[in-house]
């Protein structure tokens, strides 16, 4: 037992120095000697980690903490090794039981507290990285996390400072910029973000999320020669569009007859949006277009007139090149002077038009569609969706109908407010048999306004050329442009902006007012056919 010690002093000094043979060695030893030694055991679970094998970790570290129970280090360590194989709600468990042993550990708070942000569970979240800063001040990977989840939940104004103190600690610390360019980039701050981007991108140029930050930027300002080419970088992002074996990139030259797949990416809205493109592939550079797109979509997309639609992840057939749907803007040279924009692009079959218009007919008025609530996995959906009672002051214009839009989230809202607010609701069969938006499309045609948040109900109404008004945030997206009240990408679309985040009433009453006087003039935009 004498020889324990010494030996294990051993195998951590060549573990510290990298040496893992040996000092698996040393702690093998120490098995010999003793086999129910918890701390060789835990060490070998951490060698087993390091070399890419969690599994025999994980195995490890379980044995080490049956054997001693009380010590902090080995649930948190294993609590790192679960954290590693997606194992989210075991990781936590294994951390809330090392902070029951020993709450000071400011390491475990932290790690703790990015798998409660994960789990969706944000205040634990906020609680554990203050609670690690506290225990180690100048803790600039917590006051980071703390900075990311504080603007998450708009608390904007503590989440930059706690990201200004991460850089003052870390200055050159990339993420740190990054995410402080995020919480100014929320709050309309596009300048002092574009900074802070750049700085990101000067001290970690391979950071992609950063690149694809100041894309969006110049986007954002009508920079488009250098925010397509910069735009790219979206591909080197997680959850990107997957190129599968492809391997000839299109570069925009002619294509002389060649068939050229092209591979819709992002949400359901970008692809409304930039599905205009692809007859001036065609058109412009004379290639055969395969559209590979969600199966949902095609309902919508086949009648209004775009061909070779394949269903996302069914066999293609051989194309020469491929190119992913929002790069085309930079392929075929767009600026902000020649976006194509011609409406409508996209159309809902006539018969069903007469039919949701007989259904209408039962709600007399002047009809206004609206859809408020994104998809809330979106970073940016607690800025851009609108609680449903914002809505109040259009229902209560003179003369007007409201009529839900709205699909899937968000539909808690109308179950508590609908009837006060009057609103038209049609239920589950929209959508339902016929696939996305086709419904939707038809309704929005017999409307005599959509206004909306930030949605894919936007990009449809305005591909429809409906009229719609669009409620923008100070977090809105850069193909919105800055300080406009119309959009090149939609000529019957209206922007309605927010001055302050989160103040949507001064946005709403104004609409209601224009609302009011439309209603007034008898201005309803004609028979819809």
């Amino acid at each position: 037992m004498a020889d324990i010690p010494e030996t294990l002093q051993a195998g951590l000094e060549h573990h510290r120095a990298g040496r893992l043979l040996q000092a698996e060695h040393m702690y093998r030893r120490v098995l010999q000697i003793h086999p129910r030694h918890a701390g060789a055991i835990h060490l070998l679970g951490l060698i087993a980690f390091q070399v890419g094998k969690p599994e025999l970790a994980a195995e490890y570290l379980t044995e080490a903490i049956k054997i001693d129970a009380f010590r902090a280090t080995y649930p948190a360590d294993l609590g790192e090794i679960f954290r590693a194989q997606g194992k989210i709600p075991e990781a936590i468990d294994c951390y809330r039981k090392a902070l029951s042993l020993d709450s000071e550990m400011a390491d475990a708070h932290n790690n703790l507290g990015t798998l409660l942000q994960a789990a969706g569970s944000p205040t634990e979240a906020i609680a554990c990285f203050r609670e690690a800063r506290r225990l180690r001040p100048g803790y600039a990977e917590a006051l980071g996390n703390l900075g990311v989840v504080l603007q998450a939940q708009g608390q904007l104004a503590e989440a930059q400072a706690a990201l200004e103190e991460a850089i003052t600690l870390t200055p050159e610390h990339a993420e740190a910029y990054l995410r402080l360019g995020e919480c100014l980039q929320v709050q309309g701050e596009l300048l002092n973000a574009l900074a802070c981007f750049r700085k990101a991108t000067r001290l970690q140029p391979d950071l992609a999320a950063a690149q694809c930050r100041c894309a969006q930027v110049r986007l954002a300002q009508g920079d488009f020669i250098n925010g397509w080419r910069d735009f790219e970088w979206r591909l080197q992002c997680p959850q990107s569009v997957d190129h599968g074996a492809l391997t000839a990139t299109w570069n925009g030259a002619d294509l002389h007859g060649q068939r050229v797949l092209i591979q819709a990416e992002q949400g359901l809205g970008d692809i409304l949006q930039f599905v205009r493109y692809l007859p001036l592939v065609a058109g412009q550079r004379g290639g055969e277009v395969m559209f590979e797109v969600p199966p949902q979509l095609i309902p919508l997309l086949e009648p209004s007139g775009f061909k070779n639609l394949v269903p996302t992840g069914e066999p293609v057939g051989e194309c020469a090149v491929h190119a992913p749907l929002l790069s085309l803007p930079r392929l075929l040279g767009t600026t902000l002077e020649t976006i194509p924009a011609p409406v409508p692009y996209l159309s809902a079959p006539p018969d069903l038009i007469a039919t949701w218009r007989a259904k209408l007919a039962e709600s007399p008025g002047f009809k206004v569609g609206i859809a408020w609530q994104g998809d809330p996995a979106n970073a940016l959906d607690r800025f851009r969706s609108i609680p449903l009672s914002e809505f109040q002051p259009l229902a209560d214009a003179a003369g007007v109908r409201l009529v839900s839009l709205q699909k899937k989230h968000g539909l808690d809202q109308l179950e508590a407010l609908g009837d006060r607010l009057g609103v038209v609701r049609f239920g589950d069969e929209v959508d339902e048999a016929r696939g996305a938006f086709v419904d939707t499309a038809a309704i929005i045609k017999n409307l005599d306004l959509v206004i909306t948040s930030e949605t894919s109900i936007a990009h449809l109404a305005g591909a429809l050329g409906a009229p719609v008004w669009l409620a923008l945030s100070t977090a809105a997206d850069w193909r919105w442009l800055q300080n406009r009240d119309d959009s090149p990408w939609y000529p019957t679309m209206r922007l309605f902006r927010q001055a302050q985040l989160d103040d949507w009433s001064t946005v709403f009453t104004r609409m209601a007012a224009e609302l009011t006087a439309l209603v007034a003039e008898g201005r309803s935009h004609g028979e819809k056919s």
